[in-house]
């Protein structure tokens, strides 16, 4: 239960409520004393204190276990039956001496000797599915269970993922060796999320075993190539060549049965991938082998056709570990699944588990430290700190406090919530960004598309080249096995598979690298069009600006009052989704304003009206209400600035609404660094033009736009295309739409929950202006990569096949040539990762 060895004792006897009689107090889980200060905690309505973080934690899990229970044991705490199975197992201490290597406790699985303290830093990790945990009781007690085990590094299990990672020593422990220890707990660990899951074990064992009779082939074939120096008896022949072909059908058979069987199903559906070329090439020599064989030649190829095989299963084994670094982050993300949610209830007021599938907007649940948030709430008890990064990118934790949102799939790293579901499943952000990254990665762009018709083509193009090469060295009369051999070598040395992967392994690890920034991608072809922007339009409000406006006053004209016009502004936006209706009603509502009755409400593109107590009534920006446009005396209502809303009833002006906003931290910078790069900037608002104005001087640009109506900003847009400028819209991703989709480049600055209903390319989650540099500079490097990988490809097949037709290349050397090519443009795929990391 924590680093205790230093300062407990044994303690004394327990009393009725768990507490030792001992003059300096004693800890409520385990009684020993708390010499070195108590760990204090408020659980059941109960101050408690413990000697340590531990035995809080575990105090805390086994009263939620018993309170949880259908029928609670009546016992005392410390004579129930769970406590006492616990200290039975010895994982409660009952004295100083059980915290020793040398107790009874810690041999009763045999010796414990201690992890060095200087193990290496680069130990591997393993994560496991642990099914049947019922509650975090059944985690912590693998934790502490595990913990003793030898080579087992930081267990960590999450009873809200049903996950467990850890490192280990290697040479100490196994993975099976430890999924084993899980299985004696009672717990089953899924093999599927193992570091080594059975598909990719059954390919290493498959690959292993063809390799070591592949070898062996190549020994005895040594043997057998003498004849062609020295005479060989018919019986010298006959004992070296049979045990080749039993060897070589090993990997043929058993190595190659998967590329045969992917082979035969492209040949029956039409479509041909690069495992025919390899079937077919070890397909010909094997058997072309087995011919001579029973005419007792010495003209065998069967360590071709088994290298062939080997060779291949080693490079799809390089290429898988190779995508799984590319998929790391994009894995992670999709793995942030809580199976486990705390609900509250009238039954359970300190919260039940239950599967998350079962939890429904307006439920209340409870996170606390080291939970994944389960769905998009609002916190409505407690306070804490959050980490996001796995959405935004962002390290630092972010204050949570009562009133603030929180967004699934982020990580509690201290406090505890109580917490209003908002979106749950597929409608919470976490949801709509693995739905949007989803249809980014089986998005194909234009070129992709026609690198696909090529591959099609490729392979029956490259037998059709193998058979002529083969017919025709035969017909210029050079001996079966050179004309067959020369046709082998141009099958194996193509390679459709660099040109196939040049790019969606690019298109994945730009996703995944913006995904790791706090980008996040609908679209792939947006880095292609990135690379091409002249121009960058802007809105103001949420762009340039927090979008975060307060109501900082309201003039009132007369009959009205403040709260009488604050009454009817929050009935007319009653309906609103725009940040400033949101923020009159949350002012309303904080004065206990209720709002008016309107009638008749119809939602304009600058503004709303309506019907009130028989007369017209609107509010909106100075163009939609004609009644502020004839007074005079508005100008010293605010400065330029800050932003106006105004509402008039009955043709007369009945009160304006004067918000405040922030300039975004890095909005000057970003603009000064797109015009040092040659970009034409602009800045278009529905604000007022000397509010837009205004923020433009601030923020560095010249040419802005104010009173701009989302149509009128679309115009704008495709004006700028008419005169050949490609541009880039930079908005909301709500109010802008028809701007972000007049736009050759649309990019929205995140907005909470309209994540899913936004237009744009992508999304800046962290809502920093300055990630648009950080786009810019990722999308050429990701179009340099694609460039890259599809040159070296095409030059790799240009030069290659005219090469191995020429016969200047055996088999062997060119399935080799084929390997690396694959590997070149994986491992230079890699390095974007690498360096983008």
């Amino acid at each position: 239960m924590g680093d205790r060895g230093l300062h407990q004792i044994p303690g004394g006897a327990l009393t009725e409520n768990g507490r030792a009689a001992d003059t300096c107090g004693a800890c409520d889980l385990c009684g020993l004393p708390l010499r070195m200060g108590p760990v204090r905690a408020d659980i059941d309505g109960t101050p408690r204190g413990f000697c340590c973080q531990g035995c809080r934690q575990v105090f805390r899990m086994l009263s939620e276990a018993r309170n949880a229970a259908d029928t609670p044991d009546p016992a005392p705490f410390h004579e129930t039956e769970l406590f006492k199975e616990c200290r039975r197992l010895g994982i409660i201490p009952q004295s100083e001496a059980d915290l020793t290597p040398s107790s009874p406790a810690a041999k009763a699985g045999g010796p414990v000797p201690a992890d060095p303290p200087d193990l290496p830093q680069d130990l591997p990790e393993l994560s496991l599915q642990v099914e049947g945990m019922w509650c975090p009781a059944c985690a912590w007690l693998i934790d502490e269970t595990l913990k003793k085990v030898p080579g087992i590094i930081a267990p960590a299990t999450r009873f809200s993922t049903d996950t467990f990672q850890c490192r280990y020593h290697p040479v100490r422990i196994t993975p099976d060796e430890i999924a084993r220890h899980i299985r004696k707990l009672g717990y089953r660990p899924a093999d599927g999320a193992e570091e080594n899951p059975p598909g990719k074990r059954r390919e290493i064992y498959r690959f292993a075993l063809s390799a070591v009779f592949s070898v062996n082939v190549m020994m005895l074939s040594f043997a057998l190539y003498s004849g062609f120096f020295i005479r060989l008896s018919r019986e010298a022949v006959h004992y070296l060549s049979w045990p080749i072909f039993i060897l070589a059908s090993v990997p043929f058979f058993y190595g190659g049965w998967r590329i045969h069987r992917r082979a035969w199903a492209g040949v029956r559906a039409r479509v041909f991938p690069m495992e025919t070329l390899i079937s077919a090439a070890s397909g010909s020599a094997y058997f072309y082998s087995v011919f001579n064989l029973m005419q007792g030649s010495i003209h065998l190829y069967f360590d071709t056709a088994s290298m062939l095989i080997t060779l291949t299963l080693l490079g799809k084994l390089l290429e898988r570990g190779a995508k799984d670094r590319v998929l790391k982050d994009l894995t992670a993300l999709f793995a942030l699944n809580p199976t486990k949610v705390k609900l509250v209830s009238d039954q359970y007021p300190r919260g039940r588990y239950a599967a998350a599938e079962s939890l429904k907007k307006g439920d209340l649940f409870i996170v606390e430290e080291g939970d994944i948030v389960p769905a998009d709430g609002m916190v409505v008890e407690g306070s804490g700190r959050v980490d996001e990064a796995s959405l935004t990118g962002e390290a630092a934790p972010i204050r949570k406090r009562p009133g603030d949102p929180l967004h699934c799939g982020t990580t509690v790293v201290q406090g505890l919530l109580r917490v209003n579901a908002r979106a749950v499943g597929e409608d919470s952000t976490l949801g709509q960004m693995r739905r949007i990254i989803q249809r980014s990665l089986d998005e194909k762009t234009a070129f992709e598309g026609r690198t696909d018709r090529l591959l099609f083509a490729f392979v029956p193009l490259i037998l059709g080249l193998a058979a002529a090469t083969g017919a025709f060295c035969w017909a210029k009369g050079m001996e079966g096995e050179t004309a067959l051999v020369r046709a082998i070598t141009v099958m194996v040395i193509s390679c459709p598979c660099a040109l196939g992967i040049a790019i969606p392994l690019a298109r994945v690890a730009g996703i995944s690298v913006a995904g790791r920034q706090g980008i996040l991608v609908r679209e792939f072809s947006c880095f292609e069009r990135a690379g091409m922007v002249d121009a960058f339009v802007f809105d103001k409000t949420g762009t340039l600006t927090e979008g975060c406006h307060e109501l900082q006053e309201v003039v009132s004209f007369p009959p009205f009052q403040m709260r009488e016009a604050l009454a009817l502004a929050a009935g007319l936006e009653q309906a609103s989704e725009h940040y400033l209706a949101a923020e009159i009603r949350r002012v309303s509502r904080g004065e206990g304003i209720p709002p008016e009755m309107v009638a008749s409400l119809k939602s304009h593109e600058n503004g709303i009206s309506g019907a009130w107590r028989g007369g017209p009534v609107r509010i909106g920006a100075l163009e939609f209400v004609p009644e502020a446009r004839e007074r005079e005396d508005l100008q010293h209502l605010a400065a330029d600035e800050l932003s106006r809303v105004y509402m008039a009833s009955g043709g007369r002006l009945a009160a304006v609404f004067v918000f405040g906003d922030r300039i975004r931290p890095g909005a000057a910078e970003t603009v000064r660094e797109l015009r040092r790069r040659g970009h034409r900037v602009a800045l278009v608002s529905g604000d007022e033009l000397r509010t837009t104005l205004a923020i433009g001087r601030k923020v560095g640009i010249q040419e802005c736009r104010g009173s701009v109506l989302p149509g009128e900003k679309a115009a704008f847009i495709r004006q700028l295309g008419k005169a050949g400028e490609r541009t880039a819209m930079v908005g909301d991703g709500i109010n802008d739409a028809p701007a972000l989709i007049a736009a050759d480049l649309s990019i929205a600055v995140y907005s909470g929950p309209y994540l899913g209903r936004e237009a744009a390319d992508m999304t800046l989650m962290q809502s920093d202006p300055r990630q648009i540099l950080t786009f810019l500079d990722l999308s050429g490097k990701v179009n340099r990569k694609i460039l890259q990988n599809l040159i070296c490809s095409g030059a790799y097949n240009l030069l290659s096949i005219p090469v191995a037709m020429a016969g200047l290349l055996t088999p062997l050397v060119a399935v080799t040539a084929m390997l690396l090519s694959s590997l070149t443009v994986i491992g230079n795929t890699l390095l974007l990762i690498r360096r983008a990391g």
